[in-house]
């Protein structure tokens, strides 16, 4: 099985989420929302990725334990 993420992009993409969740946590109404939304369309699709490798990585582990 090919993983389009390794040990070291899963790090890089922790280090990135937790600094944006980070900038995030001290946004008011005031603020531009924008520079937000932008991460947030950048994070998830690699959170998603990375979420469907594992369930991959967990279904063919049961199959070979039937």
């Amino acid at each position: 099985m090919v993983m389009f993420y390794n040990i070291e992009k899963l790090n890089e993409l922790e280090k990135a989420v937790s600094e944006n969740l980070m900038k995030a946590d001290g946004h008011t109404w005031k603020d531009d929302y924008r520079v937000h939304w932008r991460n947030y369309r950048s994070d998830m699709p690699n959170c998603l990725t990375v979420i469907r490798e594992y369930r991959k990585i967990l279904e063919d582990i049961q199959k070979g334990e039937k």
